[in-house]
């Protein structure tokens, strides 16, 4: 409703401007001629603001008792005689009325609207920022005076209250209430308030009372008749002349302690208010705990024996393909898958035409140690020409995608060869159990305070609830099965440890290590090839992210021995390490190409004096439609 109001007044002071502003010249037609302005548009009959009129009157009863729980009630009738001008600019007013006092809902309800005659007005009410707007009349414009009788209730209206450390007043409940609105921006000619208390309340009267007016915290007294006596019950009167606008009324009229009861929202519960929010951090500590437990379960599965002895080659029942399904972020595995192939003899890497896309050829009638090597090879020439070569795509989602399903089918066989599993964390479910089971405690202690009117307990219920989501969340992790090492699968993770063991030590260590074991590629000599050694351990150190030094040790050896690479490029132009660092960014590229998008995105008392004019509940607002 403030929205409409806001919009509204915008557009009539640009309708304004444009009627007033605009040169006559700027509205002629081709024939010279202005073209007719809608009456309502001229510059002499728009209003500038819908808000510009006054009250000729301002009456309102107030009319407070207990309920049957011993709560306070209060019945309100307003008659207010709106001056509007003579013109076409409101439509009616609007009357925004509070929903809640100190911490507690006042449950407002709008009973009727009417005229002076008692015949019905139409209104419409919307609650926006804790203040419950009604709005009069419908799309006619009115003029003059207007009489609107607004009737409603509140709940909730009497506040008990403790006096200052060092005072010598008595804690008592207050009517402590702003009969005007200070958030108005039109005037009063006359004002004129009743306050009615039931007998009950009439008898608990302490006879202390204050008023104050004025603008938002004005000290200003004004003058309360009563407690004038009827039957038992009680009336207070409140009359001055003119206000201007936003001048307020404020009343503070005392009762004995313990008169009203208070809803459960004002009084202090830290469990309703606090407990929601700390269950929110505990939950969400023990499902951060739970993903630990899984982390350190996948962990635990990578142990076999605990000791790693380095290792100088890996079996042909291992390549990369399957390794990169063993070793936790295994790095470029379709780029080692290749490199794996090159230094086998079964491919060859080339230049191709364009730098940033390399050529592989296929060679025939080689060896192809494992099943997965010739899924790759199938993979790799699905496009290759009658020669058997095949160029890497720069930007191919269709070899992209084969790409994807070839680093899957080293996934899928890992777990086929026993090497992996599927399997739950039960530390993980046992604590996410205990996280779900503190929130459901927490999320039904937050519903309780809110729903029992507790507004103090509304920021821990959002707490709990965003906690809650958050846990749902956690849940589906902790709860899932995850891939882990089998025990054979740890024995082999270990052993590609002490693969990765031999490519960290020094080369001293390194031919320390081939001398030693008998089963190292050997030449006719007697000693080690270690050519031969180093380049098979080449698509490994690739997945350990070791390809830069490794590929430094290998072109030393390549160096030593005075000859070059056989499967990449050209030995005697480019030094090997700046054609492997070419061919990995190439390969890398191309295996993990995406297409990009092109579409478009389219959010203390009163009543002993020391009070002032604003400082109750009620006021709210008054404006114009």
């Amino acid at each position: 409703m403030a929205h409409t109001r806001i919009l509204r007044a915008f557009a009539v002071v640009c309708l304004t401007t444009a009627a007033a502003g605009v040169p006559a010249a700027a509205f002629a037609t081709s024939e010279g001629s202005a073209p007719a302005v809608s009456a309502h548009l001229r510059p002499a009959a728009v209003a500038t603001d819908v808000d510009d009129f006054s009250y000729s009157s301002w009456d309102a009863v107030y009319e407070i008792g207990l309920d049957d729980d011993g709560r306070a009630r209060m019945r309100v009738t307003e008659t207010l005689t709106a001056r509007f001008p003579e013109s076409d600019q409101s439509r009616g007013i609007v009357r925004g009325l509070v929903t809640s006092y100190s911490g507690a809902s006042t449950e407002t309800t709008v009973l009727s609207v009417t005229d002076e005659d008692g015949a019905e007005v139409p209104y419409e009410t919307e609650e926006d920022d804790g203040v419950l707007y009604l709005s009069t009349g419908d799309d006619d414009f009115v003029q003059g005076l207007t009489t609107y009788v607004i009737e409603y209730e509140m709940r909730d209206v009497i506040l008990a209250t403790e006096p200052d450390a060092g005072s010598k007043n008595p804690p008592v409940d207050e009517f402590y209430w702003d009969l005007l609105p200070l958030d108005s921006t039109q005037p009063i000619e006359r004002f004129r308030a009743d306050i009615i208390f039931d007998s009950e309340m009439s008898a608990a009267l302490t006879g202390a009372t204050r008023c104050y007016t004025g603008l938002e915290n004005s000290t200003a007294g004004c003058d309360v008749e009563g407690p004038l006596t009827d039957d038992g019950t009680a009336r207070f009167h409140v009359e001055s002349g003119a206000r201007p606008a936003g001048d307020g009324v404020t009343v503070a009229i005392g009762f004995e302690e313990g008169t009203v009861t208070q809803p459960l929202a004002r009084t202090p519960d830290p469990v309703a208010d606090i407990a929601p929010a700390v269950a929110a951090v505990g939950a969400l500590g023990i499902s951060a705990a739970s993903w630990v437990a899984v982390s350190a379960f996948t962990r635990r599965r990578r142990t076999a024996t605990g000791v790693i002895v380095a290792q100088y080659d890996v079996p042909d029942a291992l390549p990369p393909l399957l390794a990169g399904a063993v070793i936790p972020g295994a790095e470029d595995v379709i780029p080692a898958e290749i490199v794996h192939l090159a230094v086998r003899g079964t491919l060859r890497i080339e230049e191709g035409a364009e730098a940033e896309e390399p050529r592989l050829r296929r060679i025939p009638d080689t060896r192809v140690p494992d099943q997965l090597d010739v899924d790759a090879l199938d993979a790799l020439f699905t496009d290759a020409n009658a020669d058997g070569v095949v160029d890497l795509p720069a930007a191919s989602e269709t070899f992209s995608a084969r790409m994807v399903a070839l680093t899957q089918t080293g996934t899928t066989a890992a777990r086929s060869r026993g090497l992996t599993q599927k399997a739950r964390s039960r530390g993980a479910v046992v604590l996410q159990w205990c996280a779900i089971g503190i929130t459901a405690v927490g999320l039904a202690l937050g519903i309780w305070g809110a729903t029992s009117g507790r507004l103090s307990a509304i920021p821990a219920l959002v707490a709990i609830s965003f906690g809650a989501f958050l846990v749902l969340l956690s849940s589906l992790y902790a709860f899932s099965k995850h891939t882990v090492l089998t025990a054979e699968g740890a024995r082999t993770y270990e052993y590609l440890q002490g693969v990765k063991e031999f490519i960290r030590v020094a080369e001293a260590d390194r031919l320390r290590m081939l001398q030693s074991y008998t089963g190292a590629e050997r030449r006719q000599d007697g000693t080690a090839d270690v050519i031969h050694v180093y380049e098979r351990l080449l698509p490994y150190a690739i997945l350990f992210g070791m390809e830069d030094e490794w590929g430094d040790v290998l072109e030393r050896a390549y160096t030593h021995e005075q000859r070059g690479a056989t499967w990449i490029g050209d030995p005697t132009s480019v030094a090997l390490r700046v054609q492997l660092a070419s061919f990995m960014a190439s390969s890398h590229s191309a295996a993990s190409y995406t297409a990009p998008s092109t579409g478009t995105s389219s959010s203390t008392g009163g009543s002993f004096g020391g009070g002032f004019s604003g400082g109750g509940g009620g006021g709210g607002f008054s404006g114009g439609r």
